[in-house]
C-alpha cells in the first residue's frame, strides 16, 4: 500500500481542463480565422491576420489582467500543504 498513488475520488486519472487551458488552446483561432478570411474573402492576408492577433491579445489581456490566475485549487484552498502562502508551518 505503500508507494501507491491514490487518486482523488471522481478523477479517474483523467485530468481536468481548466478555464485558462481552453483559453490557452483557443488564442491561435483568431489568427487561423484572420489567415483564412484574408486568404478567399478578398482582403489582404497581412489585414485579416492583424486582426486576428488583437483579437489573441485581447483574450490575452482579460485572462492576464480581468480574470487572472489564482494560487487557489479549485476547492478554494491554496493547493500547498500549509494553510496560507508563506504562513508559518505548524
Amino acid at each position: 500500500m505503500l508507494g501507491r498513488n491514490l487518486l482523488p475520488s471522481g478523477n479517474a486519472g483523467v485530468p481536468s481542463l481548466s478555464y485558462y487551458d481552453l483559453v490557452l488552446a483557443l488564442l491561435p483561432v483568431p489568427l487561423l480565422v484572420g489567415l483564412l478570411v484574408g486568404k478567399f474573402v478578398g482582403i489582404p492576408v497581412s489585414t485579416g491576420v492583424s486582426v486576428g492577433a488583437v483579437l489573441s491579445a485581447m483574450g490575452v489581456g482579460h485572462v492576464l489582467f480581468r480574470k487572472p490566475p489564482t494560487r487557489r485549487g479549485p476547492r478554494g484552498g491554496d493547493g500547498g500543504p500549509r494553510g496560507r502562502i508563506g504562513g508559518p508551518s505548524a
